[in-house]
């Protein structure tokens, strides 16, 4: 007798645990599932919201295309002057990079072309 309300006493208590903890996973997950919703809004509205950032390169680019007739040669020159005026201050590939928002392999390659030019001249 005592046995078997213990053991009725032990599967009721499991299943009430089962049962709490049950209710504790739907609350979990509801909150979960709202945080979720939230996060989706926001990255909706920041996709939605998000026009590409114009850099320093093309910017001047588009100036100089409005401003002269051939910008494709003229656009190259202005960036190899800049890039050279900016090397002549003791600026690095790296610094030139980031002042101007060019890829630091073009300004690479457009200070080897200004040391270049300098061995020719020199």
């Amino acid at each position: 007798m005592v046995t078997e309300q213990f053991y009725l006493f032990l599967v009721g208590s499991v299943a009430l645990l089962a049962l709490l903890i049950g209710f504790w996973q739907l609350r979990v997950s509801g909150k979960l599932s709202q945080e979720l919703g939230k996060l989706r809004q926001e990255l909706l509205k920041t996709q939605v919201g998000a026009e590409p950032k114009p850099s320093f390169s093309n910017s001047l680019d588009r100036v100089e295309q409005e401003q002269k007739g051939d910008p494709s040669h003229h656009s190259r020159a202005e960036k190899y002057r800049y890039v050279a005026s900016l090397a002549a201050q003791g600026f690095d590939a790296q610094g030139i990079a980031v002042a101007l928002q060019m890829a630091p392999v073009e300004v690479e390659q457009l200070l080897k072309l200004s040391q270049l030019k300098h061995q020719a001249e020199g």
